[in-house]
C-alpha cells in the first residue's frame, strides 16, 4: 500500500520570543518569572510562563509593577532589539531548509507548506531542529488552510499535553474544534466584526464556518467571506514567498526624557535619518520625499504634534543631503517651551536605484558618483564592526536624548566586544 501525502500549512510561532532570546544566553532565567520591556522600559512587552502564572498582564507599565517584581523575583530586562532581529534571522534560516514554500509572517512567525504523509513527524523535526540549532522553542499548528494552521497553532501553545504540536486530522476534527471556539479568537476576526456576527446569533466559529456565503458576503466583505472558506479547508489565503515592495522606511523613538533642547531634536532627527537611509541603501532603494515629525506627550495639558512634508529635488540616499532637508523641517515646526517626547522621519515615494529621473538643472553626475562610493564607504566600515564605527557629526556624540534601558543584555550575536564570556 502506497503512502498518502497530505498537503498543510505549518505555522511556527516562537514562544515568549524576546524571553526566550533572553534565556538563550542567561541559562539562570530558565524556569523562572521573566519580563521584557518595550521603549525606555515603559510597558511589559512579553512574559515567560513563570511571569504568566503571577498573573503579571501583558502591557502593563513597569513602574506599577516595580515593588512586586522585587518582593516576587521577577526578572526585568530591557528590550534588546539587535539580539532579537539576529536571533529572528537564524530562526527564519533554519525554518526555509525544510520548504521552497516560506513566508516569514512576523519576527517571529512563518508559514510553511509541506506535502507529507506524516506531518507530525516532520513537525517534531523542525522543532527539535530550531531548538537544537538556535535555542528557541517553538509551537507547531498544522492545517490545510492558513486559517486553521493559526487555529492550530494557538491550540499547541495553550496545550500543555500537546507538547507544542497540534494537527488537523480530518473535517470532522475540525467541526469538532470549530464547534467550541469563540468566533472573535479567529484569524483575520477582530472587534467590530465579532460584535456584528454576535449580534445575528453567530458566536463560534463552526456556525460562521456554516454560514450562507450569501449572507456572510452581505453583512462582511469578500476577505470575511474568504475567512470563511478557508475555515471549510479551501484555501483562499497563499504564500507570501517573494518580500512585499517597501513603500517607505519610518524611524523614530521615544526620548529617555522629554527634552526642549533643539540640539537634542536635531542629533536624534539625524541619527534616524541616518540609520534609514543605510538600510535603503542596502536595499538599493532610493526616497523621492521625506516627512518629518514632532510630537509632546498626549496626556498634558498644552500637548502639541505637527509634521511636515518635503520632497527632494532628485531622489537620492546621500545622509548630508536628506539629513540637512529634514532638519529645515524640523526648524519650520519645533516651538520653544514645549518638552518633546519624539522625533521621527518618514521616507517615502521609494523608487529602485536604477529608475531615477536626474533634474535637469543638477550639477555633474560626478557629484552623484562620488556621494554613492561615500555611502558605500561608511556601510561597508559599520557592517565591519557591527555597529556605527563612522557617525555624522549632525548626530552627536554623547545622546543624551537616547531611550533608557536600565537593565539591557549585552548584544551577543552582533558586537565583538560584547560576545559571551564562558568562566570555568
Amino acid at each position: 500500500m502506497s503512502s498518502t501525502k497530505h498537503s498543510n500549512y505549518f505555522l511556527i510561532d516562537c514562544n515568549q520570543f524576546y524571553v526566550s532570546c533572553e534565556q538563550v544566553f542567561n541559562p539562570k532565567l530558565q524556569d523562572k518569572p521573566v519580563v521584557v520591556l518595550s521603549n525606555n522600559d515603559g510597558c511589559i512587552v512579553s512574559r515567560s510562563k513563570q511571569a504568566k502564572a503571577l498573573k503579571i498582564p501583558m502591557g502593563a507599565p513597569f513602574y506599577q509593577y516595580a515593588q512586586f517584581f522585587k518582593e516576587n523575583r521577577v526578572f526585568v530586562c530591557s528590550s534588546n532589539y539587535a539580539l532579537y532581529g539576529d536571533l529572528s534571522q537564524r530562526v527564519m534560516s533554519v525554518l526555509s531548509r525544510f520548504s521552497p514554500h516560506f513566508e516569514e509572517y512576523s519576527i517571529d512567525e512563518a508559514f510553511l507548506f509541506l506535502e507529507n504523509e506524516n506531518p507530525l513527524k516532520i513537525a517534531q523535526e523542525i522543532q527539535q531542529t530550531v531548538l537544537q540549532w538556535t535555542g528557541i522553542p517553538v509551537s507547531i499548528g498544522i492545517g490545510p488552510t492558513k486559517t486553521l494552521a493559526k487555529v492550530a497553532n494557538d491550540i499547541a501553545k495553550n496545550t500543555p499535553s500537546s507538547q507544542g504540536i497540534f494537527a488537523f486530522k480530518d473535517k470532522m476534527h475540525i467541526d469538532t474544534i470549530l464547534s467550541t471556539l469563540p468566533v472573535q479568537e479567529i484569524w483575520g476576526i477582530g472587534s467590530r466584526l465579532s460584535s456584528m456576527l454576535s449580534a445575528a446569533g453567530i458566536t463560534y466559529a463552526g456556525a460562521f464556518k456554516d454560514a450562507p456565503d450569501l449572507w456572510i458576503k452581505q453583512h462582511g466583505s469578500v476577505t470575511l467571506l474568504r475567512t470563511a472558506w478557508e475555515l471549510r479547508s479551501i484555501p483562499c489565503l497563499t504564500l507570501q514567498e517573494l518580500p512585499v515592495p517597501r513603500l517607505s522606511i519610518t524611524r523614530s523613538r521615544s526620548f529617555g526624557k522629554p527634552t526642549s533642547d533643539w540640539n537634542d531634536l536635531a542629533e536624534a532627527l539625524s541619527t534616524y535619518a541616518a540609520t534609514a537611509l543605510c538600510d535603503l541603501r542596502a536595499e538599493h532603494l532610493l526616497p523621492s520625499f521625506l516627512t518629518v515629525f514632532l510630537m509632546t506627550s498626549a496626556f498634558i495639558a498644552d500637548a502639541y504634534h505637527n509634521s511636515i512634508t518635503l520632497t527632494l529635488t532628485e531622489p537620492t540616499s546621500y545622509t548630508p543631503t536628506v539629513t540637512s532637508l529634514a532638519k529645515d523641517g524640523l526648524r519650520k515646526i519645533y516651538r520653544k517651551g514645549y518638552l518633546y517626547k519624539k522625533v521621527g522621519i518618514i521616507l517615502g515615494g521609494l523608487i529602485s536605484e536604477g529608475n531615477t529621473q536626474p533634474d535637469l538643472f543638477s550639477s555633474s553626475t560626478k557629484d552623484t558618483v562620488k556621494q554613492t562610493k561615500a555611502m558605500q564607504l561608511c556601510d561597508t566600515i559599520n557592517h565591519r564592526y557591527q555597529g556605527k564605527a563612522i557617525r555624522f557629526a549632525s548626530e552627536g556624540i554623547s545622546q543624551s536624548w537616547q531611550m533608557q534601558r536600565g537593565n539591557v543584555s549585552p548584544r551577543f550575536t552582533t558586537a565583538w566586544k560584547e560576545l559571551l564570556t564562558i568562566r570555568i
